[in-house]
This record gives C-alpha cells, sequence and structure tokens, in this order.
C-alpha cells in the first residue's frame, strides 16, 4: 500500500512540476528577470509539494533573519525533500549552488540556468572555482546563496565533513553565514527508496547568523569546523 500511493505522489508531483516549471520559464522570457522563477518556486512549487507529500512543517529561528541583510546560507543535507523545505520555509529569495549533472536535464536545466541557479564541477577544480566566483558576485550584488557544505547525502546518519568552497566564498564576499539544520526530512521522503514516501512532520531550525568579518584563509578550516558544530547541535 505504501508502495502504490508513494507512486501516485510521484505522479502528482512530476506533473505538477512540469506544469510550474513551465509556468516559470514563461515567467522569466516575459519579465526577463529571474526573481520571477525564484518567487514561483517559494510561494507555489515548494508548498504544494510538502501538501501532497503530507510534510507538516513548522520552523523555527526566524527571528534572527534580518531581511534587510543577505546571507550565505549553509544546511545539512539528509533527502530530496531538503531543498523544497529550505524554499517554503525560508522568508528569503535565494540562489542555489547545484551539481552540474542537473544543467543538462530537458527544460528544467534551461529554467535553473535562466532563474541564476549556479552550477559546479565537483571533478574540475578550476570550473569549481569559477562557479564560486560566480556565487561571490552574486553576493556582493545582495543575493542569497544556499550551499549544502556536506555536498551530497548519503543515508548515513549525522553530518558529513564540510567542503571548503562555501567558507572561501564567504571570506571573500564578507557575508554572514546563516545556519540552518533540516530535521527528519528522510523520514518523510527517504533518500534510500523515492517508494516509502510516508506523511510526517519536519522542521527547519534556524541558528544566528555567523560573522565572516576578518575572516583570513588560514582561519578556514577553523571557521568550517565552528559552522558545523552550530549545526550539529541545532540537529539536537
Amino acid at each position: 500500500m505504501i508502495k502504490f500511493t508513494s507512486i501516485l505522489k510521484l505522479i502528482i508531483l512530476l506533473i505538477w512540476s512540469i506544469l510550474i516549471i513551465t509556468l516559470a520559464f514563461v515567467a522569466i522570457l516575459l519579465t526577463f528577470n529571474s526573481k520571477s522563477a525564484m518567487w514561483i518556486a517559494h510561494k507555489i512549487w515548494t508548498p504544494f509539494i510538502l501538501f501532497v507529500l503530507g510534510a507538516k512543517m513548522t520552523v523555527t529561528g526566524l527571528e534572527h533573519i534580518d531581511k534587510s541583510k543577505h546571507y550565505i546560507i549553509l544546511a545539512n543535507h539528509t533527502s530530496n525533500l531538503d531543498i523544497p523545505m529550505l524554499t517554503a520555509g525560508l522568508p528569503l529569495i535565494f540562489y542555489y549552488v547545484a551539481k552540474k549533472e542537473m544543467q543538462k536535464i530537458p527544460l528544467l536545466g534551461w529554467v535553473m540556468t535562466a532563474a541564476g541557479i549556479i552550477f559546479i564541477d565537483r571533478e574540475n577544480k578550476m570550473k569549481a572555482i569559477r562557479s564560486m566566483k560566480i556565487a561571490g558576485n552574486k553576493v556582493k550584488k545582495g543575493k542569497n546563496i544556499m550551499i549544502f557544505p556536506e555536498g551530497t547525502f548519503d543515508g548515513s546518519k549525522g553530518l558529513l565533513p564540510f567542503k571548503k568552497g562555501a567558507f572561501h566564498l564567504a571570506m571573500h564576499a564578507q557575508t554572514d553565514i546563516l545556519p540552518v539544520a533540516i530535521v527528519n526530512a528522510e523520514d518523510v521522503w527517504p533518500e534510500q527508496s523515492s517508494l516509502k514516501l510516508k506523511p510526517g512532520k519536519v522542521e527547519l531550525r534556524i541558528g544566528k547568523p555567523i560573522s565572516t568579518k576578518g575572516l583570513t584563509k588560514d582561519k578556514i578550516d577553523d571557521m568550517s569546523d565552528f559552522t558545523r558544530q552550530i549545526i550539529k547541535k541545532l540537529l539536537l
């Protein structure tokens, strides 16, 4: 029964996503503004995903967000539900750093590119550095950037080691880091199987912004470890 229900939900989400991707593409063509696509994702696409999955989300720590500022948002990566949760739960328009493979997906890749999503080639260091520079330019222009510092999720419990790219970006941009913990997403949409979807309570826990003022290259490792410990505590 769970398998049948999961397949039905996935079909609904696929149809819904195709409709939204098409709408976002049209919105970009009409407005010449990537923000229109991001607004559609925040206000229309992701709330419906949470509804279909039966994910009842609570968000704590909203008082830590100053909407007059911009952030580099860092969160743990646990499941396919992470992006919908962040997009629906954070009262900010932000741009993801995504793996380059997503850019090759027909229509979705085109819309993501037009919407300003930054693609990173993890296997090519020079291209990865170039992608982070693009992200840095967006931050300097007052945009929020969202990065999963673990780089991926493997289904294991606990946080994986953090990659340093996000912290080099924070250093160059001198922009505060906003730590966010994603809780129980893997219970609703398990990483191991998309055929075991089930309703449940999920949560976003937002921590206090972490200042990167004065951050230098020799302190990157310390900042990475400190941020990881903050997110780890938020998960408890």
